[in-house]
């Protein structure tokens, strides 16, 4: 392949020298020793439209001529693909944009790349990260290489009708094709994140979750019963899709608090209640729809936002969205919730069963056994140097029990209560999961 690329720069310095010493220079930097086999479309498209505006040249016209010289070298190594990126229209625009200036520049180049229809499109299963571990760079890179060939095969038609459903597609086809031993990239890139996740210094309590390593990996799908668990949220939904009417000081009116605990036969005191404050079910629903921005006030009405509203069509998408603002916190309650979440799991069976004849964890104070983890790993009370109170932990996990009991998730109310069992049931245990996945596999920041 080097004599390859010796004769066909020998054979464009015959007809234009200085094109054949840029195209030279940019080859080599292009590769950066790696041979031609090596190369992608991605690969040259970066190049020229952000490497070598941002630091291979200064002058406008130094640029594009270096872009055009490339060019004329990809076609004497009949790679016209590549040739085509480097002479095109989109090339001479996005280098145009760097001449104004660099965020011009860069924005011209981002989408260029995201219309050239091979840069890896986020999917639900994966949001692409910007610190990349080393399993998730193979993933994005071989991704763009597989999305190359289904641009140059026809199968993506960038900027076509439906071309971005296309390109999910054939992503998420590529990622979850299992390879010899049965795992796919998406499997090592989730592993990857939940043992970042789990090894992460400035959470140390996460250490006692280290048995539920391939679990959390694996997450959960949605269970049978996930439906009958959402119903409250479904209903809540239901009534501020019509308009929920709202008192002065922004609580849901009396009479939505009624039907609903005549619906759900919640018990409460006094009874029947006189207002939202009365009924824990009704605080847990009302917090988490306002903190997966499902609904927003409008004057004196709770109505839906366009999220909630994809929300209420679905209950696959709302389960996920639910799972996954419980742990959607910081500080203290993140890492409370995250322990209260390992302690159900790690004392529930797998299956799921309602047997507790070994009475394993039934009479114990969750919320003090949850004390002692977030202190030995170093949490303190408010910042103030002394170690959490199981009080100050029970107060932090009250929302998040409230909200676990609603949906049916452990086998008897009064979680934080003693005496009480500490057990999760199949839908709990397939709750639990799917918000620690969610959590361990999302990318701290994405692209």
């Amino acid at each position: 392949m080097q004599e390859t690329v010796a004769s066909a720069l020998a054979q464009l310095a015959r007809l234009d020298p200085a094109a054949a010493r840029s195209a030279e220079s940019a080859l080599a930097s292009l590769t950066a020793g790696q041979s031609l086999e090596q190369l992608t479309q991605r690969a040259v498209q970066d190049f020229c439209w952000y490497v070598l505006p941002v630091r291979f040249s200064a002058e406008s016209q130094d640029r594009l001529f270096v872009a055009r010289s490339l060019g004329r070298l990809f076609s004497l190594l009949d790679l016209p693909r590549y040739a085509a990126v480097c002479t095109s229209e989109a090339t001479r625009g996005v280098l145009a944009a760097h001449a104004l200036g660099h965020s011009a520049g860069v924005a011209a180049y981002a989408r260029r790349m995201h219309a050239s229809g091979i840069e890896p499109p986020d999917l639900t299963e994966l949001t692409w990260g910007t610190a990349l571990g080393s399993a998730e760079i193979e993933a994005y890179q071989a991704t763009s290489a597989a999305l190359e060939l289904a641009v140059a095969a026809g199968d993506v038609r960038p900027e076509a009708p439906g071309w971005r459903a296309a390109r999910e597609q054939q992503a998420r086809v590529f990622l979850t094709q299992p390879d010899g031993h049965g795992r796919s990239r998406l499997d090592r890139v989730r592993e990857e994140r939940v043992r970042a996740w789990l090894a992460a210094p400035s959470h140390p309590h996460r250490q006692r979750l280290w048995p539920l390593l391939g679990q959390i990996i694996a997450g959960a799908e949605p269970p049978p019963g996930a439906a009958r668990a959402l119903a409250p949220v479904q209903r809540l939904l239901d009534y501020a899709h019509d308009g929920i009417q709202l008192t002065q000081i922004g609580y849901v009116s009396p009479t939505v608090v009624r039907e609903l605990c005549a619906e759900f036969g919640w018990s409460t005191t006094p009874s029947p209640p006189r207002s939202e404050t009365d009924v824990m079910q009704l605080i847990a629903l009302h917090k988490l729809l306002r903190s997966m921005r499902a609904v927003r006030r409008s004057g004196r009405r709770l109505v839906l936002t366009r999220r909630g509203r994809q929300l209420h069509a679905g209950t696959e998408a709302l389960w996920r969205a639910v799972a996954e603002s419980v742990l959607r916190t910081d500080g203290f309650e993140q890492a409370a919730a995250e322990t209260l979440f390992g302690l159900l799991l790690l004392r529930s069976p797998r299956s799921g069963s309602h047997r507790r004849d070994d009475g394993e964890g039934d009479g114990i104070d969750i919320a003090e056994e949850a004390r002692l983890v977030l202190t030995d790993a170093g949490w303190e009370h408010d910042g103030t140097g002394e170690e959490p109170g199981t009080q100050q932990v029970r107060s932090v996990l009250i929302t998040v029990t409230w909200l676990l009991e609603t949906l049916g998730c452990v086998l008897d109310p009064g979680l934080l209560g003693e005496g009480r069992s500490q057990r999760l049931t199949k839908v709990g245990r397939a709750f639990a999961l799917t918000a620690i996945h969610l959590s361990a596999t999302t990318p701290r920041a994405s692209i």
